[in-house]
């Protein structure tokens, strides 16, 4: 039996997916749990593996093309079948001779009333994920509106009626690029980089240029939007003595088991959150959910914008464990190798921007996480001791929490003992 290849959903995020290549070509043998294609998502370019075995029997889809989630791009067929053919106008056979007019003219007697379009058989099966994903949207059973009268839901999925909503597009001024004419987040992009700017706005100046959002650009565009315009933030920061922590980082160094202050920073997050399980939790509705592993998404600076690789389980893991998995999923990141699995599931957040220098700052939380922490360098600072001010190694870093989902007294208590733990490094190896 035939099987479907659909473009699969691989981010909450993701409504469309672009096929960078097939990595088999039709009438080829496919095993089960192979890689057949590469797909590009909002976030990667990922590989697409075969759920049956059998023989490529189709590619619907070819390089290069951007399409919904759900469509069909390719067919695996069973072992031996037959690759089918498109499907040609059919020609006179040239034993039969053609029918005079006087024989093809129908017979009044017997003519038939013609189907009306509400009996017009049902789309090919490639449309349907298409039409599955509008189900909440509209009533399954009310019969589909004529062409002329199709409005924006059929004409565009919920997240890109969003995005016109936010950005102050009428969708009906748009040129839609997908199947049947579907409005696609593509389109809006290009719409706003070919619309004229209004009169009033601000000149740009000679030789100014402007470009389109990449798929990653406005990837990060729409959830940070959503997180800054439905998360109440609030911001606190403490600043962290570093003296052992730079010890502990440089007795390690060459060892064979070296660790980072960023190493140092997720452990302690761990064990914090441990004690204040609330900023592990997400805001679901009317509910907030409490999660029972501590999983810690790391942001990865990437080409042209960022990805958050999560690192599971934190809570079971020792510091050294932290340590080379994060260099693991940091490097896969890089390269643009990291599957869905890797970046989905985190619980809370670290942004470390030390590396570049950076004092301090503040993140925007990454929904549906109550927190993130931002974290900034180590670095000389004066400090009061004993009634003097002298210079120490000192780390200040920033939570972002969800007021919905904790208040500013029970994100300091955490704050308070992340602190204590990163100060006293010695816990962390007790773990």
């Amino acid at each position: 039996m035939p099987t479907d290849i659909t473009m699969p959903k691989l981010s909450d995020t993701m409504t469309e997916g672009r096929l960078v290549s097939w990595k088999k070509s039709v009438g080829e043998r496919v095993e089960r749990g192979e890689i057949i294609a590469e797909v590009e998502t909002d976030k990667a370019t990922m590989e697409l593996e075969a759920f049956a075995s059998g023989t490529l029997a189709e590619q619907r889809v070819k390089p290069g093309e951007l399409v919904a989630v759900g469509t069909v791009i390719g067919v695996i067929g069973a072992g031996g079948e037959i690759p089918p053919v498109a499907p040609e106008k059919p020609t006179p056979s040239p034993e039969e001779p053609k029918p005079s007019p006087e024989e093809s003219k129908p017979s009044p007697q017997k003519a038939e009333p013609q189907p009306t379009p509400e009996a017009t058989p049902a789309a090919p099966a490639g449309d349907v994920p298409e039409r599955v994903m509008e189900l909440p949207e509209e009533k399954a059973s009310a019969p589909a509106p004529p062409e002329a009268e199709r409005g924006e839901g059929e004409r565009a999925a919920p997240v890109v009626r969003r995005m016109a909503r936010e950005r102050g597009i009428d969708l009906s001024l748009v040129t839609g690029s997908g199947p049947e004419g579907r409005i696609l987040q593509e389109d809006l992009e290009r719409y706003l980089t070919e619309k004229p700017a209004p009169e009033s706005a601000v000149a740009t100046g000679e030789g100014a240029e402007g470009e389109p959002l990449s798929r990653m650009r406005g990837a990060i565009a729409r959830v940070t939007s959503q997180a800054w315009q439905t998360i109440p933030h609030f911001y606190e920061t403490v600043e962290i003595a570093m003296e052992e922590g730079v010890e502990i980082v440089r007795e390690l160094k060459g060892s064979g088991n070296e660790v980072t202050f960023n190493d140092l920073v997720v452990k302690a997050a761990a064990m914090a959150l441990a004690k204040y399980p609330r900023l592990n939790a997400s805001f679901a509705g009317d509910r907030i959910v409490t999660h029972c592993e501590v999983n810690i998404g790391i942001a990865v600076a990437v080409d042209d914008g960022l990805l958050v690789p999560v690192v599971k389980g934190c809570q079971g893991l020792a510091l050294k464990e932290i340590a080379l998995e994060t260099v693991r999923l940091a490097d896969r990141a890089r390269s643009g190798r990291i599957s869905q699995e890797e970046i989905s599931g985190g619980t809370f957040s670290i942004s470390n921007l030390g590396m570049f220098g950076i004092d301090e700052f503040a993140a925007v939380i990454f929904p549906p996480q109550a927190a993130i922490l931002a974290v900034g360098n180590v670095a000389d600072r004066p400090v009061v001791r004993d009634g003097r001010v002298v210079a120490a190694k000192t780390m200040r870093v920033t939570l972002s929490c969800d007021h919905r989902i904790v208040d500013g007294a029970y994100a300091a208590r955490f704050l308070g003992e992340f602190r204590r733990i990163v100060e006293k490094p010695v816990l962390m190896l007790l773990q």
